[in-house]
């Protein structure tokens, strides 16, 4: 087998690289060192960035290292599903909300047809209390005096009773009468009396 002198491809086939590789392998050294320079260019590309713009806001010189504002850190809470929730009340409802106590109503008494009924003639027409009587007791009534009277009479015939629980009973016998005037009040005889200043309607 003829052999031929060695040239400059049979050298670059010894030395460390892909076998057909013609340029010189790169040093580690210049590897490390071209990165770093690189990395230093950049940061003092940033900085006359930096001092430019001061220079335009108005500063003079260098700025202070304390005017460059430190990145600010937040946390952020987390929060689960029940930290969330607020404690209702529950909403009013209409079945719910309190009524309005009752007005209470008056119960009127009752008709007592056994009380003390007086008629008064002050109008001076005789037997005019007799017959009045006789048409209160035609109404029911079981206890119906007559007699005269001659003072404090009212302006008008009046049929007036002692105490509340007689309302009815006084205005029931004022009804027999056609009489339209009831008061409560200080009677002169018995539970109600009729005070007769005229002849009644009835």
């Amino acid at each position: 087998m003829p052999s031929y002198p060695q040239d400059e491809f049979d050298s670059a086939a010894t030395e460390r690289g892909p076998v057909g590789v013609h340029r010189k392998r790169k040093s580690i050294v210049m590897a490390i060192v071209t990165p770093f320079l690189v990395f230093l260019g950049a940061g003092a590309l940033a900085y006359g960035v930096v001092v430019y713009l001061w220079a335009q806001g108005g500063g003079s010189g260098l700025p202070p290292l304390g005017d460059i504002a430190a990145p600010t850190i937040t946390q952020t809470a987390i929060v689960g599903p029940t930290d969330s929730l607020a404690t209702l009340s529950p909403t009013p409802t209409a079945s719910s909300s309190p009524k309005p106590a009752p007005t209470p109503t008056h119960t009127a008494e009752p008709v007592h047809l056994d009380a003390s009924v007086v008629v008064l003639n002050g109008a001076k027409i005789v037997g005019l209390a007799g017959t009045s009587a006789d048409k209160i007791k035609a109404g029911g009534f079981t206890a119906v005096t007559a007699g005269n009277i001659s003072t404090n009479l009212p302006a008008a015939n009046t049929v007036r009773y002692s105490d509340a629980i007689y309302e009815t009973t006084a205005r029931q016998v004022a009804a027999l009468l056609g009489i339209a005037t009831v008061e409560q009040g200080v009677t002169p005889q018995g539970n109600v009396s009729v005070i007769l200043v005229s002849k009644p309607a009835k």
